[in-house]
């Protein structure tokens, strides 16, 4: 029953359109510019994407499944991946709560 009040809960939240994702061949020859540039919550950048970042938002939980694969890839990473985390949390959300 848990699971089904999940789903039920998860589909009003979650609004991912389908034909607004880009095909994952396309995605294949996307840099690493590109790639961040459609993840990140700058809705006026022209690359954005918010339902590629909505995805990618739903898709820990599968990569959590790989366990110590990805932990080892978030260790190999950490620097990157630290310095996005703090530019979004960070700079794009607390900061704007202290600026006057």
């Amino acid at each position: 029953m848990a699971s089904v009040l999940t789903i039920i809960l998860l589909s009003t939240v979650i609004d991912i359109d389908q034909t607004k994702l880009p095909d994952p061949s396309e995605i294949d020859f996307w840099d690493g510019e590109k790639l961040a540039n459609s993840l990140r919550h700058v809705p006026d950048h022209p690359d954005y994407n918010p339902h590629l970042r909505q995805l990618l938002h739903v898709s820990y939980k599968i990569a959590a499944e790989y366990g110590q694969e990805y932990l080892d890839l978030l260790n190999k990473n950490a620097e990157i991946v630290g310095e996005q985390v703090t530019e979004n949390i960070y700079n794009r959300h607390i900061l704007r709560l202290f600026k006057s």
